[in-house]
């Protein structure tokens, strides 16, 4: 049984040029990634599905059924570089009147053992932001930026 990870070592990609349509895994893969780097958070990698109900006349118990999943919304805090290849495509996929969505790859440091590949998890979206959080003298200068992902994730497990 393999043990939990933490995501010290995981990485965070984008794909600088605009995606349209629903992508599968094989073209995720064909894509060209550039690396955000100095990333300190990436959360909310998960979908919701919600739960719709009727009630009927007829009935003592409530039907339910899943209705429309949310395809997440990351949000990925950094420490602010101005030169970084990564941050600069995300700023500039972040500007409000940048409309278009964005592929992102973000691959974990879980290789079982060597010779096995991470898992990565792909997804795209539009991105918002920066957010700039109130810092103090000693604090890094941090943004954060909201991926708002239109499709399921993809996950791809290790694999030898």
């Amino acid at each position: 049984m393999s043990k939990p990870e933490t995501m010290k070592g995981a990485k965070l990609y984008i794909c600088a040029t605009p995606q349209s349509g629903t992508l599968d895994q094989s073209a995720f893969v064909a894509l060209t990634w550039v690396q955000i780097h100095k990333v300190g958070k990436v959360g909310g990698v998960s979908t919701t599905t919600n739960v719709v109900k009727y009630d009927t006349l007829d009935t003592d118990v409530s039907q339910k059924d899943k209705g429309i999943t949310n395809g997440g919304d990351w949000s990925v805090e950094l420490a602010y570089l101005y030169d970084d290849a990564g941050q600069v495509a995300l700023r500039a996929a972040a500007v409000p009147q940048n409309k278009q969505e964005y592929a992102f790859k973000l691959e974990y440091a879980d290789a079982p053992s060597a010779g096995y590949s991470n898992t990565i998890i792909y997804n795209k979206g539009i991105v918002t932001g920066p957010e700039r959080p109130g810092s103090g003298v000693e604090d890094f200068i941090l943004e954060t930026f909201s991926l708002g992902m239109n499709q399921l994730n993809i996950q791809v497990l290790p694999t030898l």
